[in-house]
């Protein structure tokens, strides 16, 4: 809910009145946390910062990140900003072959394969969303924009303050 402060008080907004008349009880307490809006200066400086690093990179590494787009996600699957599958399979070549299944089925998925005394470890790791309506928040995005960063600065072999510095000159 959104409110507005009118120098003694926190109102609802018009279009949340009904649902905070219904939520809170009167004379209760709450706690109100402020939610600041993604910031697009950010956003931009984010993208500028992949474009950046993706524009300097060999030729056989934009075979290996044939965009921009491809680049990040693959960044995320090395964050905090992804969901892990796991799946132990009773050989190699089963483990293979459901690779190439996922492959065909998302493209921007990472898979790792492993050999245990269990079996083989099939691990999945499925990049989240950064879009505006999936990360609305300026405090979600920093934190995943501060890991993609740090994943990328440490596969080209330079620091964060680098790759932000070069993103800055070229946003």
């Amino acid at each position: 809910m959104m409110y507005r402060w009118d120098g003694a008080a926190m109102q609802p907004i018009p279009y949340f009145q009904k649902t905070a008349a219904a939520e809170f009880k009167q004379g209760e307490t709450y706690r109100l946390v402020e939610m600041s809006d993604r910031s697009i200066r950010s956003h931009r400086h984010f993208f500028a910062c992949l474009n950046e690093a993706w524009q300097n990179f060999s030729d056989d590494e934009k075979e290996q990140f044939p965009s921009v787009e491809y680049l990040r996600k693959w960044c995320l699957t090395y964050t905090s900003f992804c969901d892990m599958y796991e799946t132990t399979l009773p050989t190699i070549a089963e483990a293979y072959r459901m690779r190439e299944h996922i492959k065909r089925r998302s493209v921007y998925s990472r898979v790792s394969i492993t050999t245990t005394a269990a079996g083989t470890v099939l691990r999945e790791f499925v990049p989240h969303s950064q879009s505006l309506i999936l990360m609305p928040h300026n405090r979600t995005f920093q934190k995943s924009k501060s890991e993609v960063l740090d994943v990328l600065a440490r596969k080209l072999g330079v620091t964060i303050e680098e790759l932000e510095e070069a993103g800055r000159r070229s946003a």
